[in-house]
């Protein structure tokens, strides 16, 4: 992206937060995720059932009180947690391979023959890099809107980035 410094079409890449990631996943949005992708039945039945039957209590001074039963949520202790959440990205991805797929949004090469990148995923730290135009951006931001809906995750700008490419007119910066 610094490199960059000739060319009419500038890119930019947005790093993304996610608020809270594990804590606000949709556990029918999971099961809707790992049906779309095909995994058999009694697989998602077994997932689902470790998901969504665990309960917590709080030590307080060193004693467990209360029972409380989340509604929602992977639990970040767990082991399969990360890879849930990964499968939980596949929405966002999906929805970006599409807009890519249908020339709404193009991703960033690195050179001449590279394949262009549209985004780069590792567990709840997402980048998605795309040209830096109006209707480029208002894909983007159409996206992830039906993403948080879908997937009740909220993007946290405040803590989101954006980085341009060294050829981008200041005018498409603002």
């Amino acid at each position: 992206m610094n490199g960059r410094k000739k060319g009419k079409k500038g890119s930019l890449a947005l790093k993304l937060d996610i608020s809270k990631a594990y804590d606000r996943v949709k556990w029918n949005f999971l099961q809707g995720i790992m049906i779309k992708m095909g995994f058999p039945e009694f697989w998602v039945d077994r997932v689902m059932c470790c998901v969504t039957t665990s309960t917590f209590s709080i030590l307080i001074n060193g004693k467990p009180y209360g029972h409380i039963t989340p509604s929602r949520g992977l639990h970040q202790g767990d082991p399969l947690s990360p890879y849930f959440f990964l499968l939980c990205t596949k929405g966002v991805t999906s929805l970006l391979q599409r807009a890519e797929n249908e020339r709404r949004i193009h991703g960033v090469s690195i050179c001449r023959q590279a394949p262009r990148i549209t985004n780069l995923l590792f567990a709840n730290d997402s980048v998605i890099f795309y040209q830096a135009n109006q209707r480029e951006v208002q894909e983007i931001v159409e996206i992830l809107q039906v993403y948080a809906g879908a997937s009740r995750q909220c993007i946290n700008m405040k803590k989101s980035s954006v980085f341009f490419s060294g050829n981008t007119p200041m005018e498409q910066k603002h």
